[in-house]
């Protein structure tokens, strides 16, 4: 009997600034758009990509993206698509935590049953249906298990610290030949130090691809940065009203940066579970020679 996936909406993550690659970018395209916005393969930017990716699983009337104002010029021929209500523009970049609780709040009002996944608009993935093979799993592991938010991660050969790490404990699930564990630790970004708490044969890396009932997802803000939390009750006040964009500049205006990762992930694993991606190339291109290697993979890159 086919599931009904009525109640499944994604958030694409397109809000980030590419500080890192900035130059990188720069000197490639002559201009200073995020990575997201960037056309590196094909006829299409990784913001698209991620896009088609998505609806693969999820309709594109229960997809919401969240842009930058100052993002909207790059973002207009990526979302001309979208209907103006699923696309979700933030004063400022405020870091993942604003990120996704201001579009979940807008789903919550528009399906209070939902189901949630996030993407990232910035990553390189290869094998992309077998990838969204594995999301489609998670999405029914988070169905029939409302408390837990799941993340995707992937093996990695090397150790980099820039990566956020998934420590994982026991295996609790396996669907569709997907194996589903607990998460005993994260962390985001670790020194030396850190990553030697690691045992690196139960680590995966997190593709920050995080799935889960929208309830879960704002119960974990509530618990663990409930400053943030009170914040957005202002606006979800006043979502749908004419005052709504003017409560989202005030909130923003003294709201602090909050990486969803740091802050939330890291600080409380409890209710965390991790699905380990297997036969799936997967990058996060946080710097110009990740992506200069694998475009080399792909037979794509010149003098960059």
């Amino acid at each position: 009997m086919p599931r009904d996936n009525s109640h499944v909406w994604g958030i694409v993550l397109a809000a980030g600034d590419g500080v890192r690659l900035q130059q990188y970018i720069h000197d490639r395209f002559n201009s200073d758009r995020p990575k997201q916005y960037c056309v590196f393969t094909g006829s299409r930017s990784m913001l698209a990509h991620t896009l088609a990716r998505a609806e693969s699983l999820i309709p594109r009337s229960r997809l919401l993206v969240t842009i930058n104002r100052d993002h909207r010029g790059y973002s207009l021929s990526d979302l001309n698509e979208l209907d103006e209500e699923n696309i979700i523009i933030q004063p400022a970049n405020k870091e993942t935590t604003a990120s996704i609780l201001l579009p979940l709040l807008h789903i919550l009002r528009r399906d209070p049953d939902a189901r949630v996944i996030t993407f990232p608009s910035d990553h390189f993935i290869i094998h992309e249906e077998r990838f969204m093979e594995h999301v489609s799993a998670a999405e029914e592991f988070a169905e029939n298990h409302p408390k837990f938010l799941i993340l995707l991660g992937t093996k990695s050969e090397d150790f980099l610290p820039d990566y956020g790490w998934i420590e994982m404990s026991m295996k609790i699930a396996e669907i569709r030949g997907c194996e589903v564990f607990r998460v005993k630790r994260f962390l985001e970004k670790p020194d030396a130090r850190k990553a030697h708490l690691l045992q690196k044969d139960r680590t995966v890396c997190n593709t920050f691809v995080l799935v889960g009932s929208a309830t879960a997802f704002l119960r974990k803000f509530r618990l663990v940065t409930p400053s943030v939390y009170q914040a957005f009750k202002r606006i979800n006040a006043e979502l749908n009203s004419p005052s709504e964009e003017e409560t989202v500049q005030q909130v923003y205006a003294g709201l602090p940066a909050v990486d969803f990762s740091k802050a939330i992930l890291a600080h409380d694993p409890h209710g965390l579970a991790v699905m380990k991606v297997k036969d799936v190339y997967w990058n996060d291109w946080g710097s110009p020679g990740r992506i200069r290697a694998d475009l080399e993979r792909l037979g794509t890159e010149s003098e960059f």
